[in-house]
């Protein structure tokens, strides 16, 4: 039991470390035409090290081993940095050295007016360049991306520069928040190859998925189990620009799936709006989708009591047919994406199953309370803002 549940929690935090590293590269931009060539870094003595503790903290995962070894190596200097001309990306970790005011790093750090800079070459000409900030124990990082990918999965993660308008799901209990408007549009039938299994099985090459019902936005949210053990609430919302067109549209795309998989559809109704729901599609644990049409948006959830979560205190549209009013102004719409991730609900959902599976490892303790992003196309790059919340006491 007890290798089960090491494994079990190496998965888990393997997730959300992923989230993280991800997030980053939903929009970033170029490096200057006097920047060295390759891969470098180059930081404060002591913020490096205030980072490395931090890192450190995340107790038990590969990170925070490697976190304290840099600690370790890292020479006792002002400003320090690193330099890989050939672009290899592991040699930075090793070669930390102390930095004068007369080098290249050390003089592009202060032009930048910041506690640590770096950049990642991505192509021969580009490279992804950022800048952290550290203020009263939060970490602010601003990375920029000239050439970030157009197509593909990826391709909905990289917004353009039109905004993403207001949340549609509930934030009450919500672990994970992420909206978007994509700078290529939201194909989601382009990511489907035509003839392949999943073609087959769900039918997504369906009229649902044509940009002439979407309205290009999309919002995805995860929210924490009710009970030990039990699964998290998973919910999407798809921005329509006409919603008697997206109840069609989806309407046809559940009575496809009946007629191939001769799957039982039932009606359902919150005060959001009218929708179905198909309880026989269970091919994953607890699936049972759902979709809601409300004012503005095609909910779709995991199974009824995910859809119940994401659209609570939601009501009904006044009136149909109706047009979605686009985004609106106040509580940061204006962003082509936002994240939020909950570090601090993580750990208790991390908590949850640890309860549920007695023997396991205890719940990894994150150094930050939360991680916020927004980002956009700006200057003709990707641009993007990420900050590290502290937990409550641990500023300084």
């Amino acid at each position: 039991m007890g290798s089960i549940s090491k494994h079990r929690r190496a998965r888990r935090t393997s997730a959300w470390i992923g989230l993280l590293a991800l997030a980053p590269f939903a929009g970033c931009g170029s490096s200057a035409p006097s920047d060295p060539p390759g891969a470098w870094w180059a930081g404060r003595g002591p913020t490096v090290r205030s980072l490395l503790d931090q890192l450190g903290e995340l107790e038990g995962t590969p990170l925070a081993r490697r976190a304290r070894e840099l600690a370790e190596s890292l020479p006792n200097c002002e400003t320090v940095g690193a330099h890989a001309p050939d672009g290899d990306v592991a040699k930075l970790a090793g070669g930390a050295h102390c930095l004068d005011e007369n080098d290249p790093l050390e003089r592009i750090r202060r032009t930048a007016q910041s506690d640590f800079v770096f950049a990642l070459p991505r192509a021969p000409d580009t490279a992804l360049r950022g800048a952290l900030r550290s203020e009263n124990g939060a970490l602010s990082v601003e990375l920029r991306w000239p050439d970030p990918p157009a197509g593909g999965a990826l391709g909905l993660l990289v917004p353009g520069g039109e905004p993403a308008g207001p949340d549609r799901l509930a934030s009450d209990g919500r672990v994970l928040k992420l909206r978007v408007r994509p700078r290529a549009g939201l194909d989601l039938a382009a990511l489907v190859p035509e003839g392949s299994q999943a073609d087959h099985l769900f039918r997504l090459k369906s009229a649902l998925l044509g940009s002439a019902v979407l309205d290009g936005t999309w919002e995805g949210a995860v929210y924490l189990p009710e009970r030990a053990g039990g699964m998290p609430g998973v919910a999407v919302a798809l921005g329509f620009s006409l919603r008697s067109a997206a109840v069609a549209a989806i309407e046809h795309f559940v009575a496809d799936l009946q007629k191939t998989w001769q799957m039982r559809r039932t009606d359902y109704h919150v005060a959001a709006g009218d929708g179905a729901c198909l309880p026989d599609l269970n091919v994953l644990p607890g699936l049972a989708p759902c979709y809601v049409a409300t004012g503005d948006a095609l909910v779709i959830g995991w199974n009824p009591a995910s859809l119940e979560r994401a659209l609570a205190g939601i009501r009904a549209p006044r009136s149909e047919p109706q047009a979605s009013e686009g985004p609106k102004g106040g509580g940061g719409p204006e962003a082509a994406a936002r994240l939020d991730l909950d570090l601090a609900l993580i750990q208790r959902a991390d908590d949850l199953l640890a309860r549920a599976f007695p023997g396991s490892s205890p719940p990894l303790r994150w150094p930050w309370s939360r991680v916020v992003a927004s980002g956009g196309e700006s200057g003709g790059a990707l641009a993007l803002r990420v900050t590290f919340v502290p937990r409550a006491g641990s500023a300084s």
